[in-house]
């Protein structure tokens, strides 16, 4: 046998460096992820500030960094959570031409709750999800059938108590006088702070998924029960059935929402974890690094695969006179602002504004269910308005719109609004509704929203 070299040991530790993969410097695994988070912040700016959605989700991020310095000496991140938040974050970046912003942020929100070994604590993780902006887009989407089953159980609820009542699609009719289930009784708001609550009372006992998951469950199971007792109780104060408490709708509301929460409370404690969650030992996860940064560099890439411009080619001539409450006056197309043209871009559909009288015309549309054909008040609010909440009323022979006014700087405006099939000439005076009929019968179409605005 040959002797083995007294250089040996060096010669294989040269060989072990030249194998070992880079180093990433310390700063470059936040600035990936900063590249990664960049759009989804922007976007979710722009979603606060656009008239459609209130900023509640800051209050559960602000709950949740409460509880997370808490809880700051045990959220050390394992190699297992690191690898879970590094795929999370490539899969994000690979289906953004695919899902909605919205998913997108969810998957990118949780990724960091894995990266950073916050997704151990459920309660944390739910009141961090629930920052996303997602009562506008609920309200729209879940609000309508909401409306529909509580006044369906309101009205069953009203027999209870000896009331002779039915519904009509999402209106009580009561002794012959109609209360409508508006927006503001569907119980999306109500449902998103008793979620919040019931996240926060999970981060307070530190219960595990198992029981959070089902608590959550147990308050949106809550919800539509609870939600019809108010909606009763509402209208029997409305038509003078029972004594008005001086309580108003805010004041039946929040009872409601006490009456809902105490079983969430009581689960919830009964089943607390006092002890606090041991301490995952902290690793570097080098490889997990690398599907960081690979997805950091794929994302732009991935974001221009998403920016597709919308067909908003639709048949028809552009309408030269309008007709309202018997007066049929000729329309005098307006130029586009900067704000409409932005809009106009990522619209599904044509648009365009016209002087009518002395007031405005918005016409807008679709051939297809879209999210986008939202309520006038969105974009009025987010113009700088303040709007009242809005009533159904009917015009004459123009039938049935949606009416609210809009101030800002001294002057109040009255706003009428309504969608109509031109198909047959069906008419919504809600756009939830009118999503939902245009899901379940797509040949209706095209549609036109029509939005009048009068001094």
């Amino acid at each position: 046998m040959s002797p083995i070299p007294s250089d040996a040991p060096a010669v294989l530790e040269d060989e072990e460096i030249r194998c070992r993969p880079p180093m990433i410097p310390a700063w470059a695994t936040p600035a990936a992820l900063l590249v990664l988070l960049a759009p989804t912040l922007e976007w979710f700016v722009r979603r606060l500030d656009d008239g459609s959605e209130e900023p509640l989700g800051l209050l559960s991020l602000a709950a949740a960094a409460v509880f997370a310095l808490r809880e700051r000496s045990h959220l050390r991140s394992s190699s297992a959570s690191r690898w879970t938040g590094s795929t999370l974050f490539l899969a994000a970046v690979v289906s953004d031409p695919f899902l909605p912003p919205m998913f997108r942020a969810a998957l990118l929100l949780t990724g960091c709750l894995a990266w950073s070994g916050m997704l151990r604590h459920a309660g944390i993780t739910g009141l961090v999800l629930l920052s996303l902006p997602i009562v506008a887009s609920l309200q729209f989407y879940a609000g309508y059938p909401l409306r529909r089953g509580t006044a369906e159980l309101a009205v069953q609820l009203l027999r209870l108590c000896g009331a002779v009542s039915s519904a009509d699609g999402v209106n009580l009719v009561l002794g012959g006088e109609t209360v409508s289930v508006d927006p503001a009784c569907a119980g999306i708001r109500m449902a998103w702070h008793a979620l919040a609550a019931c996240m926060a009372l999970a981060a307070i006992h530190r219960t595990s998924w198992r029981i959070t998951i089902m608590a959550g469950l147990l308050t949106v199971a809550l919800l539509v029960p609870v939600n019809s007792i108010r909606a009763a109780w509402l209208a029997m104060v409305e038509t003078g059935r029972l004594i008005d408490p001086g309580l108003g709708h805010g004041g039946i509301g929040i009872v409601c929402f006490v009456i809902l929460l105490i079983p969430v409370w009581a689960f919830v404690s009964r089943n607390a974890r006092p002890r606090q969650l041991a301490t995952a030992p902290a690793t570097g996860a080098p490889g997990a690094r690398w599907v960081v940064w690979l997805a950091a560099l794929l994302s732009p890439f991935a974001a221009m695969q998403a920016r597709q411009e919308p067909d908003t080619f639709l048949p028809g001539k552009r309408p030269t006179e309008f007709t309202f409450q018997g007066s049929t006056l000729p329309l005098d197309p307006l130029p586009a602002t900067q704000v409409e043209a932005g809009f106009a871009e990522s619209f599904p559909g044509t648009l365009g504004s016209y002087r009518w009288g002395g007031g405005q015309l918005i016409l807008r549309r679709v051939d297809k269910a879209t999210r986008l054909l939202h309520p006038s008040r969105d974009c009025l609010r987010a113009a700088g308005f303040d709007t009242s909440d809005a009533v159904t009323v009917r015009c004459g022979d123009d039938g049935t719109w949606s009416k609210f006014r809009a101030f800002r700087d001294g002057m109040e405006y009255t706003v009428h609004e309504r969608i109509v099939s031109e198909r047959d000439g069906s008419t919504w005076t809600d756009a939830p509704a009118w999503f939902w009929d245009a899901l379940r019968h797509p040949l209706n179409g095209p549609w036109r929203a029509e939005t009048l605005i009068l001094p």
